[in-house]
């Protein structure tokens, strides 16, 4: 389990559960642990004592961890947390645990928010009973959430989408799914698309592509098939940025339009675009990455030269930038040498793509 970037929390009110979560936390390192009991006068480093009372304190951190799990009854927990709860789109995960240890409950966001992987995660540390209610993982099937989550995925309509595919799967109704591309996902419960399918006769199908055009992939015009179909878009797209200084937003921003167009990429699959140290204050680079709402990564003269040897050489850039390239060597490097599309020029502007494994 990747918890890279995770924020958890670890929660007891008694001197057992303290105990509990001291024990979790030896495995876990990066976790949080309190302890909520008034007039105490318990000391350790490794606990912050909260002297105040579990639903004045609960507030105070509901939506600043990923993951919340409380050591006491369920209904304690179900009460205090009631109020606060928005959305499980939203809402941090939730786990509840008995205070020896014994069962380990994922209550509250177990797809979305990851309590049902915590959930089987802790029980294996601590060697306890995973209960985890969700039908679709009860009936041993994926879901859609899932596989979003698992490709940080883009679906419109997300909610209701999420919603309706679901139910048709824990409810065993047909629902097609076309996997484009080598995507490790878990598709139990659908039915897998191929050429030999009659869409007309499909109800649903859901399309895992970071294409932007389906009907290039499907090779059949799915005009009249829209409302059946639901894409999912992997963030798997990485950009590599070249341009002149003082380059303009707008014509950054459409250049790239144009690019992804032209070769049938999804804008909704980029997760991350890139460029040389010196471009970092790059306005137009920095206004497309906002465009994008996606990081801007820089790297050093030092570090892309290692890999621009690998890629179309510019004795012009060498003379002003100090390598011989930059969108080619920098989507190598965000890609971990996954380059799909080498470098395109618009009017003072280079783009290159590469492909991250999901």
């Amino acid at each position: 389990m990747n918890l890279e970037d995770k924020k958890i929390a670890i929660l007891s009110i008694t001197n057992n559960g303290r105990e509990l979560a001291l024990r979790i936390k030896e495995s876990m390192k990066s976790v949080d642990v309190f302890f909520i009991k008034k007039d105490t006068d318990y000391k350790n480093d490794e606990v912050t004592v909260v002297n105040q009372g579990l639903k004045e304190f609960i507030p105070q951190v509901f939506d600043k961890y990923d993951y919340l799990v409380f050591i006491m009854a369920t209904g304690i927990v179900v009460r205090t947390i009631a109020p606060l709860i928005i959305s499980k789109f939203s809402d941090p995960a939730i786990l509840v645990m008995d205070e020896k240890g014994n069962n380990i409950i994922s209550l509250l966001s177990g797809h979305m928010g990851g309590a049902n992987e915590m959930t089987l995660y802790m029980s294996d540390l601590i060697n306890s009973h995973p209960v985890i209610t969700t039908a679709t993982d009860v009936n041993k099937k994926s879901s859609l959430d899932m596989i979003a989550k698992k490709l940080n995925g883009h679906i419109d309509d997300f909610r209701d989408n999420v919603l309706k595919i679901n139910s048709m799967l824990v409810n065993n109704e047909e629902v097609h799914l076309y996997i484009d591309g080598n995507y490790k996902i878990n598709h139990n419960g659908f039915t897998l698309y191929d050429e030999k399918t009659d869409l007309d006769k499909v109800r649903n199908l859901v399309v895992v592509t970071n294409k932007k055009d389906i009907n290039k992939i499907l090779n059949k015009n799915i005009e009249n098939l829209n409302e059946k179909i639901i894409k999912v878009t992997p963030k798997d797209i990485v950009i590599g940025v070249g341009c002149k200084k003082n380059t303009d937003s707008n014509h950054m921003k459409n250049s790239l339009i144009k690019f992804l167009a032209e070769y049938n990429i999804d804008i909704n699959a980029v997760k991350e675009i890139g460029s040389i140290e010196i471009k970092k204050d790059e306005k137009a680079i920095i206004d497309l990455a906002k465009f994008l709402d996606v990081k801007f990564k820089t790297f050093s003269v030092e570090e892309i030269s290692k890999v621009d040897y690998l890629y179309e050489k510019s004795d012009w850039v060498k003379k002003n930038v100090g390598v011989y390239s930059v969108s080619d060597p920098v989507a190598h490097l965000l890609s971990e040498g996954r380059v799909i599309i080498n470098k395109q020029k618009y009017d003072g502007i280079t783009f290159s793509i590469g492909r991250i494994d999901i």
